[in-house]
């Protein structure tokens, strides 16, 4: 059981999946923007979630994709959330729970309604944030559903989750080494940390 729930962002490969499902995270999210770097394509994605039992997939979406094409993807049935960019405008309901990314810098636009998980992004680093912005983050995130998806050491994470009341934490994925062969040894301690 972990300290808080985590999503794990832009899963492309089972070595991930597998680990990750493992360590017991809540949600795998899936990068569906064709042409980017971390793009994994819905062929792979239902590859992959056929080995893997436990997380909820997470259809990933920058926000330029077209409704239809966004209904079309939750047909197929390959991920029972979304998560959305930062500027995405979009007022249909899905008929799933969404994530979307907020950005922390831009804390005084945020309206986190109709919204079910909020991601606060920061690019600022963890050891960055003042007091100020610790009181104000957690002024926005306090009895809220919100992950944080801000930069951190593993010898840091300790002294986050006792500074912020976040619900839940975004880590990534990343590539192999190869086909199989990769390095957990940074998560690993970070999933140690988490550990209740």
């Amino acid at each position: 059981m972990l300290k808080s729930k985590v999503k794990i962002s832009k899963v492309n490969n089972l070595t991930d999946a597998r680990y990750f499902a493992a360590m017991g995270v809540d949600y795998l999210g899936f990068c569906c923007n064709p042409g980017t770097e971390m793009f994994c394509a819905p062929s792979k994605i239902k590859e992959i979630t056929e080995w893997v039992e436990g997380p909820g997939f997470v259809l990933e979406m920058d926000g330029w994709q077209n409704e239809e094409d966004i209904f079309g993807l939750l047909k197929t049935g390959l991920g029972q959330c979304l998560h959305f960019g930062a500027f995405s405008t979009y007022t249909t309901t899905f008929g799933v729970p969404v994530f979307k990314d907020f950005i922390f810098e831009n804390i005084h636009n945020i309206d986190f309604s109709g919204v079910d998980f909020p991601v606060l992004r920061s690019e600022k680093h963890f050891s960055e944030l003042t007091t100020d912005d610790i009181m104000e983050c957690n002024q926005l995130i306090t009895g809220k559903n919100v992950f944080l998806d801000f930069h951190f050491n593993v010898e840091e994470l300790e002294e986050m989750m006792d500074a912020l009341n976040f619900y839940g934490l975004i880590l990534r994925g990343g590539h192999e080494e190869k086909t199989g062969v990769k390095s957990f040894e940074n998560l690993d301690k970070i999933f140690e940390s988490l550990e209740d």
